[in-house]
């Protein structure tokens, strides 16, 4: 960050905190630590008094998660990177609504990836979408549903999963269609979508296309097979694909 950004640390350990504080001090001068809080009602109101641009933000806390933290907020005013052990559920969260993490023990390269992905995205209004669509996630679980942040050069795009009906590989990037007819293009892989995906109804059936089950209407025998989907998009299946494709589709 060539720009003075002002922070603040929120995590219950102290011992945490100081790792944090540490690596922030020697490798990134740039950041300015405001404060530090280590629960929840103690971060808001030190949030509210020195409006940090970035926050460092535990999840599980005694005294109130960070979610908890977020939830105050009618509209997030501050760039994001969450700080946590290993909670899978969390983190799949995280992921679909492309906000960072770190993992504890905070390693000092994956810091400055995070704080570099954040330099380029200090932009109030889309933080406050992702956490908006991040919260919905959280609260959702149980119910299956799920919402994904698809960040495009120019836009941030809100969707529902349910509304993806395939994604398909373009080199290092990834096309989405929509329901809707629209299409979005993303700068991140297919792979990275199909392992965030797994046991959301979606199958990679070719090393081009990744579907959403929901939307298959029949499957069709020939040289290599393929998929009619509803709009009558035809997509080819490789043949290493097919069985497993004919399982799933019989237990539907």
């Amino acid at each position: 960050m060539t720009e003075t950004v002002k922070a603040v640390l929120v995590d219950d350990e102290s011992g945490s905190r100081e790792v944090l504080r540490g690596l922030l001090q020697r490798y990134f001068p740039g950041i300015v630590i405001a404060g530090e809080a280590d629960h929840a009602q103690q971060a808001y109101e030190l949030i509210l008094e020195v409006q940090p641009q970035l926050v460092f933000l535990d999840i599980q806390m005694p005294r109130g998660d960070g979610f908890s933290l977020l939830r105050r907020f009618e509209a997030v005013p501050f760039e994001v990177i969450f700080v946590t052990s290993y909670d899978q559920y969390a983190i799949n969260a995280i992921r679909f609504n492309a906000l960072d993490y770190l993992l504890k023990p905070v390693d000092p390269d994956q810091l400055s990836e995070a704080l570099t992905r954040a330099a380029d995205s200090l932009d109030r209004e889309k933080m406050s979408l992702k956490i908006e669509s991040f919260l919905f996630n959280m609260d959702n679980l149980a119910k299956g549903q799920k919402k994904i942040v698809l960040k495009t050069s120019s836009n941030i795009h809100i969707v529902n999963l349910q509304d993806v009906v395939y994604c398909e590989a373009d080199r290092s990037y990834t096309n989405f269609y929509l329901a809707d007819k629209s299409r979005i293009m993303v700068s991140s892989t297919l792979g990275q979508y199909e392992e965030m995906f797994e046991g959301y109804g979606f199958l990679r059936i070719h090393a081009s296309y990744l579907v959403n089950i929901d939307f298959v209407k029949r499957y069709e025998k020939g040289e290599g097979g393929r998929v009619i989907l509803a709009g009558d998009i035809e997509l080819p299946v490789a043949a290493r694909k097919k069985e497993y494709l004919l399982q799933l589709l019989s237990r539907l």
